[in-house]
Parts: C-alpha cells; sequence; structure tokens
C-alpha cells in the first residue's frame, strides 16, 4: 500500500481562455509603445503555465502603417473583421487628429458597448474622447499634449500621471508608461504574481505608488522546472507550425522520457495533450473574437484539415467549433 507521497498529484484545473488583446495602430504611431506591450504580452505568457493573452494589430485597411520612427507594420487583422475586442488599445503619436476617423470611432463604440476594457497610449486619448468614451474616466496623456487636450476634453477627464486603469479606460502618457499600464492590465486580469514576473523578466522596476503594494510570491512555470519553461515556451512559439513531441525535447535538450514525466507529474497529462491543449485554446479565442473562418483557424492552429480540428476541439470541450461562436464573453 503506497502512502500519500507516493501518489500523483491530481490534474490541474483546465486554465481560462487566453484574453484577446487588440492593438490598433494609427499613422505615426510610437513603435516603442507597440514593442512593449507585445513584448510584454509574450513575455507574461511565456511565465504564465498556459497563455494567459492573445494578441492581434489592426488598423481600418491592413496596408502597412508608418510608426513616428519611420518603420511601418503591417496589421495583422482589419477593424471590421473583429467583430469582439475584449481590449483595445489605440496606440497613437504625433498625428491624433488623422487617428480619428468615424470607422475608427465606430468601432470603439461597439466595443464598448459589448462591454470591452477601451485603452490608449500617448495621444490616443483623442480618439477615445471623440467616440464619447472618457466622461466620468480619468485619461493619462504625454504632458506635451495635456494643456491643448483639455481645452476640447475638459480638466476632469485628463491626468497628470504616467498611466491610469478607472473602471473599463485603460491610459498611458506613452514612452516607457507604456510598460506600467500593461502591468496593470495583467494584474488585474492575471493576477498580482503574474505581473510581477513579467515585470521581474523583462528587468522592469515598477513604481510601487503606481502599480501595486502587493507581495509578489515566485512561481510560474519556469519556476516548477527550467526544463518544463524550455518545453511550454517553444510550444507557445509554434502554435500554428506544431512541432513533433520528438522535435520540441531536442530544441529545450530535454529526453523525451524527462518531459513525460515532468509534464505528468506538474501538469498531470502528458506533453502532446497538454500541446494540443494550447492551440485549442487558441482555436477557441479565434472562434470568440475574430470573423476568420472555421478552415482557417483550423490552419492558423496546426491543424491538417478542417475535420480534424472538429474533431478535437469537440473532444475537449463538448461541441464542434461551429457553436463555439455562440459564447462570446468579455471581461
Amino acid at each position: 500500500m503506497h502512502g500519500m507521497a507516493d501518489r500523483d498529484p491530481p490534474a490541474a484545473d483546465p486554465p481560462k481562455p487566453p484574453l484577446a488583446v487588440t492593438l490598433v495602430v494609427a499613422p505615426k504611431f510610437s513603435y516603442l509603445s507597440l514593442a512593449i506591450l507585445m513584448d510584454g504580452l509574450r513575455v507574461a505568457n511565456r511565465v504564465s503555465l498556459s497563455p494567459a493573452f492573445d494578441w492581434i494589430v489592426a488598423d481600418e485597411t491592413g496596408a502597412p502603417v508608418p510608426s513616428s520612427s519611420g518603420l511601418a507594420v503591417t496589421p495583422q487583422a482589419r477593424l471590421a473583421d473583429i467583430a469582439f475586442a475584449p481590449v483595445a488599445i489605440v496606440l497613437t503619436a504625433y498625428e491624433p487628429e488623422a487617428a480619428c476617423t468615424p470607422a475608427l470611432l465606430n468601432w470603439l463604440r461597439r466595443q464598448d458597448r459589448r462591454g470591452a476594457v477601451i485603452g490608449c497610449v500617448d495621444t490616443g486619448a483623442l480618439a477615445l474622447a471623440r467616440a464619447g468614451l472618457v466622461e466620468g474616466a480619468r485619461i493619462a496623456v504625454h504632458p506635451e499634449v495635456v494643456r491643448p487636450f483639455r481645452e476640447e476634453i475638459g480638466e476632469a477627464v485628463l491626468l497628470d500621471r504616467r498611466f491610469a486603469f478607472e473602471g473599463r479606460r485603460l491610459s498611458s502618457a506613452g514612452g516607457f508608461a507604456t510598460m506600467d499600464m500593461l502591468l496593470a492590465l495583467i494584474e488585474r486580469t492575471g493576477g498580482t504574481r503574474l505581473a510581477r514576473q513579467t515585470a521581474q523578466t523583462m528587468m522592469f522596476e515598477a513604481a510601487p505608488s503606481e502599480f501595486t503594494h502587493a507581495a509578489f510570491a515566485t512561481g510560474g512555470v519556469s519556476s516548477l522546472d527550467p526544463r518544463l519553461g524550455r518545453l511550454v515556451a517553444l510550444m507557445q512559439d509554434h502554435i500554428e507550425d506544431p512541432l513533433g513531441i520528438d522535435d520540441l525535447c531536442a530544441r529545450a535538450r530535454v529526453d523525451p522520457s524527462t518531459a513525460r514525466r515532468l509534464f505528468r507529474k506538474r501538469i498531470g497529462e502528458t506533453p502532446a495533450a497538454y500541446y494540443t491543449r494550447l492551440r485549442l485554446e487558441r482555436a477557441r479565442t479565434l472562434l470568440r473574437y475574430s470573423q476568420l473562418v472555421i478552415a482557417e483557424i483550423a490552419v492558423a492552429t496546426g491543424f491538417a484539415d478542417t475535420a480534424s480540428f472538429s474533431h478535437a476541439f469537440k473532444r475537449l470541450y463538448g461541441r464542434p467549433p461551429s457553436r463555439a461562436r455562440e459564447d462570446v464573453t468579455g471581461l
């Protein structure tokens, strides 16, 4: 008869699906702010046991958008193709007036009616104001535009600080303050521990008075075992083009039998089952928050065809992908 210490730990509860974040870029946006947001979300996923966030860069046309530094970014989607963005963050810098198009303002209003968190970076507060979305909220903007913006928006809605997150309004004064804003979002949606781990991994020291007063504990998948951390990071980086388990193990420098033991002991399932669940969680996010057809989602999550994708999805979630679109939820 085995003692309690000999028993395998029970399998963990299935994690909640990743939170979809839409990064809306306008001409002459800050490339630094976009990089901070994307890399910060990526790091949060790396230190989390399961991906906590999905993100997509979008604009009105899908054509390359020039940044203030001259580098252009090609959006992954058009706003018209995104039915619901649980978190939408508008990035502008030197040309906020040009960003305030009817299409963007109407899209922001639709997201707000559905309960989305609406955010802005640098001068993006102008778009939120013209969409009628800042009343009763305090919004952080770049210090250079506080005075002219107050002439149009009013003093009550502008906050002279690095970032703000009040109710469903999220804002940053731009530059490195965007990291403060992102950590506030991670803390509210993923927990204090995940926010601190993300900050530590990115060598960023948050201002205690503006971020959190809570004590952070160490943890995350890498702290369970560095080998497990390397395997999970590779899986998260290869959702669309999944690697074989032997290939994953070779790249992570982990023996396959050791990998199986680590996954069963720490997570409660095989590496293959865990990898499939990561891909299906991404698929569920795309089903809920994008207008991609099911065949496109199957390709985006590394399935050979729609039939194999539908079979795997139904086996995990108990219903086919077509029905998953009926269950759209926000924060």
